[in-house]
Order: structure tokens, then sequence, then C-alpha cells
């Protein structure tokens, strides 16, 4: 990816993001050494390139975190595979093909984040079937890329709650509405196995997405006193 694509990213992924969030996009650098052991140790069976993309979206996280004012942050991961963020911030990190990325923001403001890269044409329609509910389907008919948003929201979707209602959900557990010219979307069913989010979660979870030709983008937020 170019690097004027890569700044693309990184300008449109921060206007997605509400006041108090920040973010970070970076390649994969090819370079990279771990921040400290622990880090290291994480990643030290992975294969070279999921080594160097888990190393870079790091690094993104620590370039959002500083926007916070938190210099330094050993951001590794606990046994269900959930970034531990340092006390008093919430976040998300994301990485696709080679593209890395983060957001942070303080709990004061955000209850949690969760952030999705995905890249265009790499659904196929067996995978595509699993992705959409019956009330998303007039949309993914219409529209070609429909499937590979839906996924990437739903990933977002994902990542935001797990780490606080820890809630198992398949892509076929929610249903969203797509505005597709704000570039947002709502909840608009929710399995009976996620009643643990509640009953206000329709309202509380925000999603907000932006397509470049190869790339989808997706974020999902729940301010804290939604």
């Amino acid at each position: 990816m170019s690097t004027s694509k890569t700044a693309e990213i990184e300008s449109r992924l921060d206007s997605l993001c509400p006041p108090g969030v920040h973010s970070a996009v970076s390649e994969s650098a090819h370079n990279i050494s771990p921040f400290n052991a622990a880090e290291a140790a994480q990643c030290a069976d992975f294969s070279n390139s999921r080594r160097i993309e888990f190393l870079t979206s790091r690094q993104c996280a620590r370039t959002a975190l500083k926007e916070q004012g938190y210099s330094l942050a050993e951001l590794t991961i606990d046994s269900m595979g959930v970034p531990q963020w340092p006390k008093g911030f919430t976040g998300s990190i994301t990485h696709s093909r080679g593209l890395c990325g983060a957001v942070a923001a303080k709990t004061d403001a955000s209850l949690c984040l969760g952030l999705d890269f995905e890249r265009t044409g790499r659904l196929s329609s067996s995978a595509a079937k699993r992705v959409i509910h019956p009330l998303e389907a007039s949309f993914a008919a219409d529209y070609e890329q429909g499937a590979i948003l839906l996924f990437s929201l739903k990933e977002a979707f994902y990542k935001a709650q797990f780490p606080v209602w820890a809630a198992r959900a398949n892509f076929q557990d929610l249903a969203l509405s797509i505005n597709f010219e704000a570039g947002e979307a709502a909840l608009a069913y929710l399995d009976a196995s996620l009643g643990r989010l509640g009953k206000d979660a329709p309202a509380r979870f925000n999603f907000s997405f932006s397509l470049t030709s190869e790339t989808v983008i997706s974020l999902c937020h729940v301010p804290l006193n939604s």
C-alpha cells in the first residue's frame, strides 16, 4: 500500500472518531522491535507477517495513547486474546494484510471502542451468507460490497463489546441498518443471547464507517454516559 493511501485511511479514521477518541494508522513496519520482553514473548511463535502486524498495531496504539497524554504502554493480551489497556484507558487494535491501526480513549469518556479494517473483495459467497442476516439481505443485494461492510461493522461491534460484556456473538446474532450516505449504521436486531448488553443497546452502540477503493474502515463506539 502506498504512503498516500495509508495517509488517506488515517485521515478517514480520524474523521470517524468522536471527540476524545484518538487514532493512529501505519503500514506493517518490517524492522519493528518488541516494546518489551512481555510483548516479545506473546508473539514469539507467530508467523513473521503476523508478528510484524502484532507489533506494528501495538505501536499504533501507543501513538494513540500518547495523544491522550500517556507516553508508555505495554499492550499484552490476556488468555482470551483481548489487549490489556493501561488503567484509565480503553481502545481497540486492528490489522489487515499489512495495514495496522488503533484507537484509544479515556474511560471517563468512552466505555468501549471497536475498530476494524478489512480489504475489499475478500469474502467468498459462502462466507457472505454466514455474515448477512435476513434483515440485511436487501442492502447486501443492492450494494456490491455490502457483505464486507457488514462483516467489518460486526467485527467492530464484537471488539467493542467483548472486553466489557464478554458476550459471544455470531454474525447472525445481530442485524444492522445502514445509512450509506451518512457513513453510519445502527443495531436493528439483537439475538436474545446478547441480552446482557441491555435493552438500551441499540441506542448505546454508535457505528460509523468509511470506504476507500481497497479498504473498509469501521468504528464502533459506546460513550460512557450513553
